[in-house]
């Protein structure tokens, strides 16, 4: 466990407020909110990780401001669906709690490591190079590590596999949150996922694209929304439409793809109705 998300979490709860249990990737957490027109990338990098930053101006720190809800956050940049689930599995849920959580993309996984008693994310899509990581993308990653995601890539990993695993995980959770008396909204983050039959507590479930990045970029006026995203740190976003557009419309911030303040604010116009049916 990181000290990034453990800091993010330990804000001190009251037992008069109701809370906001979030869950997924960079998205949900606010990596790079802080950015600024006219920022540098090596400013982007100090800050782009920041707790406070984050907490204060993402989508789920601004609902959770407007409603007076106490947020406990499991979300972390590079999170993959994986750490997603492990974690609430070690979470002790109440009654009334609402929670948020953000399906990220299928190539993202998480593993062991015994050597230094942590589980390490890693990244299908950066089997070619294994160039990169989610700790620090200028470092490469090596030796084993390197060699189990090539394997893995080559012989084991299927985006269908895991949409239909998401699937029944979504199904298993949705069944235990009915019995503990908690209210869930799921969202694909950065993908839309064609799953089995769309969870009628999924947000915008009967879309087409209806991932929080394809519905920012339909809501400001994109309608090409059949690329898929990908972004590195050394090829930036290729061919990713979506990202370029907002990159313009200045929802996304022009050096990592992630959502600005007015993106944030966006995302939880879309997000409220939801919040606020379950404080009726």
């Amino acid at each position: 466990m990181t000290s990034l998300t453990i800091l993010n979490r330990s804000l001190p709860a009251t037992d008069q407020k109701k809370r906001l249990v979030t869950f997924g990737c960079s998205w949900t957490f606010g990596i790079g909110v802080g950015y600024e027109e006219g920022m540098s990338l090596d400013d982007y990098k100090d800050l782009r990780k920041s707790v406070e930053i984050g907490g204060k101006y993402s989508f789920r720190g601004l609902l959770a401001k407007e409603f007076d809800l106490h947020n406990i956050n499991f979300s972390r940049g590079g999170s993959s669906n994986q750490r997603q689930f492990r974690e609430a599995d070690e979470f002790e849920f109440k009654k009334d709690d609402i929670v948020l959580w953000g399906i990220t993309s299928t190539a993202r996984n998480e593993i062991w490591h015994r050597r230094k008693n942590v589980y390490k994310g890693y990244f299908y899509n950066h089997a070619a190079t294994c160039n990169e990581n989610e700790d620090d993308p200028s470092k490469p990653i090596n030796g084993d590590l390197c060699k189990i995601i090539k394997a893995t890539v080559k012989n084991f990993y299927s985006h269908e596999e895991e949409v239909r695993r998401l699937y029944h995980k979504i199904k298993h959770w949705n069944d235990y949150f009915k019995m503990k008396g908690v209210r869930v909204l799921w969202y694909d983050t950065l993908n839309h996922h064609e799953y089995e039959s769309n969870p009628e507590n999924m947000l915008y479930g009967d879309g087409k694209y209806r991932d929080m990045l394809s519905r920012l970029a339909k809501n400001n006026g994109f309608n090409n929304l059949t690329d898929r995203y990908h972004f590195s740190w050394s090829k930036g976003f290729n061919d990713c439409g979506r990202i370029n557009y907002l990159v313009n419309k200045k929802i996304v911030n022009p050096y990592s793809g992630h959502p600005t303040k007015e993106g944030h604010i966006q995302m939880a116009d879309m997000i409220r109705p939801f919040v606020t049916s379950c404080l009726r």
